[in-house]
């Protein structure tokens, strides 16, 4: 049998939290608080996900959690966001639609509230929904997986 080559493939720098600035961290901090309390609740799920990009950008977990609580973040002004129709607005877009799955759910709140952070960034809507599309999939392959593992997770008949 014939063994396959690959090609190699040319290598893309992709954005990380690394990549943005002051500016767009502290954005893209209070824009993912603001979709995980949007619904009126802070869910295990929303704070796990908050906590692990804030120490992928290198912020500590009481520093992470104060912004949580409250203590450090203002509100999020949808009029001072900053034009970013860009790898950043990306990022911080599909960032946000993973943070309105993560406890799997997608309330229309966030998705409203998404909306409206992507397009002040100047992102379109057909870009907007391609963000929460993905999310939306992602959220249907978690609960599909889910549901068949459960349904293989019933008790066994006995046998005697």
């Amino acid at each position: 049998m014939a063994k396959l080559k690959r090609k190699p493939k040319a290598q893309l720098h992709m954005i990380t939290y690394t990549d943005l600035t002051a500016e767009q961290r502290q954005l893209y901090l209070r824009a993912l608080i603001a979709v995980a309390r949007v619904d009126g609740q802070l869910d295990e799920e929303e704070t796990d996900f908050f906590l692990q990009i804030a120490e992928g950008m290198g912020i500590n977990k009481e520093v992470a959690q104060s912004y949580l609580a409250g203590e450090t973040t203002a509100t999020l002004e949808l009029s001072a966001i900053p034009p970013l129709h860009n790898a950043a607005g990306a990022l911080i877009l599909r960032d946000l639609a993973a943070m309105a799955v993560v406890n799997n759910e997608l309330t229309e709140k966030e998705e409203a509230l998404i909306f409206e952070i992507g397009k002040a960034m100047q992102f379109s809507r057909e870009e907007i929904d391609e963000f929460l599309d993905w999310a939306f999939m992602g959220l249907q392959w978690q609960l599909k997986s889910a549901a068949l593992l459960q349904r293989y997770a019933q008790p066994a008949a006995s046998n005697s």
